[in-house]
């Protein structure tokens, strides 16, 4: 699957790069070692187009390396056999053997003879057979329809398609079909595990990280499950989510108080004589220190985090403040080990 991801994803950027336009060696090969592609073109090969090659300059014809089938060029080999050459310009092309046809259709469809709408819908029903993952865009991409056309000829070669549970997208990306039951399953580790991280509730339901974070904010709205009937909360424009954004930042008056108290252990801890008049002593109270400051300019920084990244900055804080957890506890621990000598 790995070359079929990459071959979609190239085919996005650049048809002709994808149907083996790239740079590569040219080899000079034997007419006849080479052997006839599985041509996605029903009518077969146009007499009249091998007899127009036949006056030109042949150009390189793409093969796969491993099995010395044509790809693409099967005008041109015959163009060349009709001009007697026992030679022909080669660029050879890896990959499994199985996408062969897939390749042979993105370079058809790319430049040369064009293939017929009817070319196109058979090669896209082989597809289908071939690689029933692959969802309707992807296929449209391959084929040059549409991904409407595709599912008309998806839903008319029902019995005939294998059923796969992911479909591997025009990006090259594999995506369930049963979504909802990862999304309850998501839903139910997050029951369980009411700390975890969006990271570890990802992994568990195979979902992505922003499915994960969504699902985390319905279960923290108290929406009862994916299928909610409540209709669903209007977004306030951008100036007022702006405006109600920037009035959060101010810390309340819970973290006021919490600011106080933090301040006035730091200034008992700044006149105990261990730790003013050790350089370990003063290094934690200079860290210390610093730790306030940071506080508030990540309050004051908050407005500045766009909405995409949200999720990643809040994985990275939940995961410091597991860090601190962890060392609180540590020091708990040293405190009772110390208290039972």
């Amino acid at each position: 699957m790995g070359a079929l991801t990459d071959l979609l994803k190239t085919t996005a950027r650049d048809p002709e790069a994808a149907a083996g336009g790239e740079p590569a060696d040219v080899h000079l090969v034997p007419v006849d070692s080479l052997v006839a592609a599985d041509s996605p073109r029903l009518g077969g090969l146009s007499r009249e187009h091998v007899e127009v090659l036949a006056q030109r300059d042949i150009e390189p014809i793409l093969v796969h390396r491993g099995t010395r089938r044509v790809i693409d060029g099967m005008h041109r080999l015959q163009a060349a056999g009709l001009r007697g050459e026992r030679m022909i310009p080669v660029r050879f092309l890896d990959g499994p053997v199985g996408e062969i046809f897939i390749r042979s259709v993105v370079a058809n469809v790319a430049h040369g003879l064009p293939l017929t709408l009817k070319d196109r819908k058979a090669a896209a029903g082989r597809i289908l057979i071939s690689h029933p993952d692959l969802s309707d865009r992807a296929i449209a991409r391959i084929t040059g329809l549409s991904p409407k056309t595709v599912g008309v000829v998806r839903r008319a070669s029902t019995e005939e398609v294998p059923q796969s549970k992911v479909r591997v997208g025009a990006d090259g990306r594999s995506r369930p079909l049963d979504a909802a039951r990862r999304r309850e399953a998501a839903r139910a580790f997050l029951a369980e595990h009411a700390g975890a991280t969006l990271h570890e509730i990802a992994a568990s339901a195979g979902v992505s990280i922003s499915t994960a974070c969504e699902i985390r904010q319905r279960v923290r709205r108290g929406e009862q499950n994916e299928q909610d009937p409540s209709p669903p909360r209007t977004r306030p424009a951008r100036g007022a989510r702006d405006r109600n954004r920037a009035a959060s930042i101010g810390p309340p008056a819970g973290d006021q108080r919490a600011e106080g108290a933090r301040a006035q252990r730091i200034e008992t801890l700044a006149k105990d004589p261990s730790l003013r008049f050790t350089e370990s002593g003063r290094a934690l109270l200079r860290w210390l220190n610093e730790r306030a400051p940071d506080l508030e300019a990540g309050r004051q920084l908050m407005s500045a985090v766009p909405l995409h990244c949200a999720v990643a900055v809040a994985d990275l804080a939940n995961s410091y403040a597991q860090e601190w957890q962890r060392f609180a506890s540590a020091l708990d621990q040293a405190l009772g080990d110390a208290g039972e000598q």
